[in-house]
């Protein structure tokens, strides 16, 4: 076995996130913050949340507690909602510094993102926010969702030798998963509104979104 990894996320909720670490990393230690106590008892109840043999859950606001913890992680996993929107607080050019703050030195960020199929509004804003923090930041698109995972790296690296490394998982689980992202892994776009603490317009975004998909009848072709 490697070297384990820590993990951190951010929005632990129910604890799927973490179950999916332990199963594919074993023995890996996470810390889990869910601002929401009620949240993590349902997870305990209904969701086995207490079999995660690894994982340290923590109730608090998830930048007061990356701002106060001393420990550096290899991954920090954001996956925050309060549906349909991210806390706006963490979006921003100084959250991300906070979080490149607390990796190891080939550590990286990953950052859930929702978009439609053809409105990549909020993953432009948050991959021209975190290119202002991280030398390397791809974007992930997520199979058959409106979902994208933005991946700030705390080393330059280049899509080539991010796609090279996926390529040689020796792991049969991690390369099952290595190939799913071809075709769906790309370099994150330069252009878009770059978020402040003084000016995130998530909300905004985000509705904007919402009211020019359902203009579109997207909506109703789904039903």
């Amino acid at each position: 076995a490697g070297a384990r990894r820590r993990w951190a996320i951010i929005g632990l909720a129910a604890g799927s996130t973490a179950r999916s670490i332990q199963a594919v990393y074993g023995d890996d230690p996470v810390d889990g913050v869910e601002i929401d106590p009620e949240i993590l008892a349902v997870g305990r109840r209904f969701f086995d949340m207490d079999q995660l043999r690894h994982l340290h859950t923590i109730v608090a606001d998830g930048r007061t507690w990356l701002t106060l913890t001393p420990t550096r992680y290899d991954v920090i996993a954001v996956d925050a909602y309060r549906q349909p929107y991210i806390p706006f607080h963490l979006t921003t050019v100084e959250f991300f510094r906070l979080a490149r703050d607390h990796l190891t030195p080939r550590g990286v960020v990953a950052i859930n993102v929702g978009r439609t199929p053809n409105d990549w509004r909020l993953v432009n804003a948050l991959s021209a926010t975190m290119r202002q923090v991280f030398p390397g930041v791809f974007v992930l698109d997520v199979d058959d969702s409106y979902n994208s995972l933005v991946i700030g790296t705390n080393q330059p690296v280049t899509l080539p030798e991010v796609r090279a490394n996926l390529a040689a998982l020796a792991d049969p689980t991690l390369a099952s998963l290595a190939r799913r992202t071809q075709g769906h892994l790309g370099e994150a776009p330069r252009q878009g509104p770059i978020f402040t603490d003084d000016r995130a317009p998530v909300e905004q975004v985000v509705d904007l979104m919402i009211i020019d998909y359902a203009r579109s009848g997207a909506v109703e072709e789904e039903r």
